[in-house]
């Protein structure tokens, strides 16, 4: 599996590579991680280094960044890094598996005649149709895509990649690390997340000016590129505690087993985001019987049964966030209910037991056919 990113930088990409690793190697499917060499600040290093995580070999490539003054994918073509000496390391594998959309390793390996897949995080569509070489180049740098929504396949297909080529295969959660544990605390609510504007945190804070229960609003994630966003966000949860009304505590990025704790014990999760792909954090919540409330981005539909695992809202609307907030913590029978359908939803459609026999299914498709 190659990655631009890996731990120590956590997001959602960063988490469902680590899993489905760990996991097709319980299976008995052999699988290593290639990444480059970043720091948390996403800064590329120029030396290279091989260590084991969790029983997967992590391959970090050294890199430079070969247009630093831009990340526009448009200007850079997807390309953003130019890596050390890598190729060699593929070739001792049956099937190279790409994830996203960032093409500095698809390109640099083009030589490597071996079964490629590019497994897509997300996808900006008006984007891909709009600049022809780009959306060519990304044709060209892979035998087989998958996409993580049914959403996300449509519209690769309307972008004029083959429908043959294309794999709808949706993101998976570990149900036995995020399943129920104790008591939930009255009034929790939590978010989950990178502190980037695309997340809508700022949307979130600004909605519990307008709830009439006092609540304690748990925040988990790193900052991102947009360091004024991340000022800002700060100051936002220090006038809000100085009102007094609500305590909002800030965590920073915190490792697994405490986050999952926070899933436990919160009445609510609530991520009222822009843009999504398929994001892990709501699965991990309804995994943990905790009600999501959401905006119907990306794939949060296919997950989110509107009234029945959580609510949708609509972008950018911070009364509709305290409505919903509002309501289900005045009924207590109700998010409790939509808490257990979460977690049985999760159970028949995403547990990472279900996604990668599905994966393992496709891999050896591919094999045969090679």
């Amino acid at each position: 599996m190659v990655t631009p990113s890996f731990y120590p930088i956590k997001g959602g990409t960063e988490t469902v590579v680590h899993d489905l690793a760990v996991s097709l190697n319980k299976n008995g499917i052999y699988t290593n991680i290639m990444t480059f060499n970043m720091d948390r600040r996403w800064n590329a290093k120029w030396r290279g280094k091989t260590e084991t995580i969790d029983g997967i070999m992590v391959f970090r490539i050294p890199a430079l960044n070969w247009m630093p003054i831009t990340h526009s994918p448009r200007i850079t073509l997807g390309i953003n890094l130019i890596p050390a000496r890598f190729r060699h390391i593929l070739k001792n594998y049956d099937i190279i598996h790409f994830h996203e959309f960032e093409l500095s390793f698809p390109i640099f390996s083009f030589m490597v005649k071996k079964p490629k897949i590019i497994h897509s995080h997300g996808i900006d569509i008006e984007f891909l149709k709009r600049y022809h070489l780009n959306r060519l180049l990304l044709k060209h740098a892979a035998d087989y895509y998958i996409s993580i929504t049914k959403k996300m396949k449509k519209e690769l297909i309307q972008a004029g990649f083959p429908a043959e080529r294309i794999v709808y295969l949706p993101n998976g959660v570990n149900s036995e690390t995020f399943s129920p544990k104790g008591e939930k605390e009255n009034n929790l609510l939590l978010f989950v997340g990178r502190i980037t504007a695309g997340k809508g945190l700022h949307v979130l804070l600004k909605a519990l000016q307008h709830l009439e229960t006092s609540v304690h609003l748990v925040i988990i994630g790193p900052s991102d590129w947009d360091e004024n966003y991340y000022l800002n966000v700060l100051n936002q949860i220090e006038r809000e505690n100085q009102r007094g009304k609500h305590k909002i505590t800030y965590l920073g990025p915190l490792n697994k087993p405490e986050i999952v704790k926070w899933y436990q014990k919160a009445s609510i999760f609530i991520l009222p985001s822009f843009a999504e792909g398929f994001p892990v954090t709501v699965l991990e919540a309804l995994s943990c019987e905790t009600p999501v409330i959401a905006t119907p981005v990306g794939g949060i539909p296919e997950i989110i049964k509107n009234h029945q695992t959580g609510i949708l809202i609509p972008q950018n609307n911070h009364i509709r966030i305290a409505e919903a907030i509002q309501y289900l913590l005045e009924n207590d029978d109700v998010r409790c209910k939509m808490g257990r359908e979460g977690r049985n939803h999760v159970l028949e459609e995403y547990s990472l037991q279900i996604i990668v026999k599905k994966l393992s299914n496709f891999y050896k498709q591919i094999i045969n056919t090679n």
